[in-house]
Order: C-alpha cells, then structure tokens, then sequence
C-alpha cells in the first residue's frame, strides 16, 4: 500500500509539472496562476500548493527534472572529448545550450534566473544553486582526469580550473537565454575569444 500512494504521489508530482510547463509555455510565467495548473492538472489548488509550494517552486523542479538528465549526457560528451581544455568548454557549453532549449525556451530559462536571483529564501534559490554545484562538477572531474593523463600542467589544480570554466560558461549562458537572437554558434565563438584571450595572457606572463 506505501508503494502505491508513492508511485500515485510521483504521479501527480510528474502531472503538475508537465501541465504547468505546457501552461508557462503557452501563456507565459507570470499569466499563470497555480489556480491554472490545478484545473488543467485535475486537482485542488491546494494539492499543487502541497506538492510545490509556489510557482516558483515547480519551476525550479522543471530545472532540477532538466538537469538531471544534463549531467548524464554532458559525462557521455566529455568521456569522448580531446584533450584540450577549449575543446572540453566547447563541448561542455554546446550540450548545455541544446539541451536547455530543448526542455525549455529561452522565456522559460529567463524566468527561471530572475526568480533565483531576486529570491532571497534559501528554499528556493539553494536547490538551484546545488544543481549548479554538480554541474560544475562534470568540469572539476574532467580536469582532474586530464591531469592525471598529462594533459594539464602539474600546477594546475584541477577544482579551480574545472570551477572557473563553469563559472565562464554560466556568463555566456545568462548571455544566451536573455537574447532570442544569439545562435549557439555565437556563443561558442565568444567562448573560444575568451579562452584564446586567456591563455595569451598566461603565455606572455609565462614567456
């Protein structure tokens, strides 16, 4: 009997997201009351109350439900990626932006940075916050595996590196969402000016 009520709590969970995200989609964040998704979901307002809170919160759990399966698939890319650091945050930004459009539109993921960052309460920015902690992580252990092959000076430490890509990545990403006219492409030539500019620096002071 527990295991029933669970699948039929996983259920409703995984019913209220898919409605609200159709309903954000189609009439935008802001338009859409939790009164909205309760109806088109078929239950009380106070069922999704009960299972999310607010908005908010179920659009943070489209977040959470995309990025699990981000960090899945951004392993599968890297595993097979070059050795070079540029060629690694390429292949790293270039999943991330497929695969966020994809699940969600550019509006969706506007929305979503806005309410993280004007939300002060740790219950609904720290979620999304530890979800860019693993994220972060997929490029900590890349270096820290192209290290151990050589790949990186012995100097390097490879949880600075890792964590400076991402946080780069993350500029270029704000960059992406909040311009519905910048391609990927752009965006992954801004990111190798960055790179190229970076390591010229660290050549000549090297030099």
């Amino acid at each position: 009997m527990t295991g029933l009520r669970e699948r039929q709590k996983e259920d409703r969970q995984a019913r209220i997201a898919q409605v609200a995200k159709s309903l954000f989609l189609k009439h935008g964040f802001e338009k859409t009351t939790i009164e909205d998704i309760a109806q088109a979901a078929g239950m009380s307002g106070v069922t999704v109350h009960n299972y999310y809170g607010t908005k908010s919160g179920i659009l943070l759990a489209l977040v959470a439900e995309n990025d699990r399966t981000l960090v899945t698939r951004l392993n599968k890319e890297l595993a097979n990626c070059p050795q070079t650091v540029t060629e690694v945050m390429l292949s790293f930004s270039k999943t991330i932006m497929e695969h966020a459009v994809a699940n969600l539109r550019k509006v969706i993921w506007r929305q979503v940075i806005a309410t993280v960052t004007a939300n002060a309460d740790d219950s609904v920015s720290k979620p999304y916050f530890d979800l860019d902690q693993e994220l972060a992580q997929v490029l900590v252990q890349k270096m820290e595996r192209m290290k151990a092959a050589g790949a990186l000076p012995p100097s390097v430490v490879p949880e600075h590196l890792g964590k400076a890509l991402f946080h780069l990545q993350n500029a270029r990403f704000i960059q992406f969402v909040c311009s519905e006219n910048l391609q990927i492409e752009d965006v992954l030539r801004r990111i190798r000016n960055d790179l190229d500019a970076l390591f010229a620096v660290q050549a000549t002071v090297t030099a």
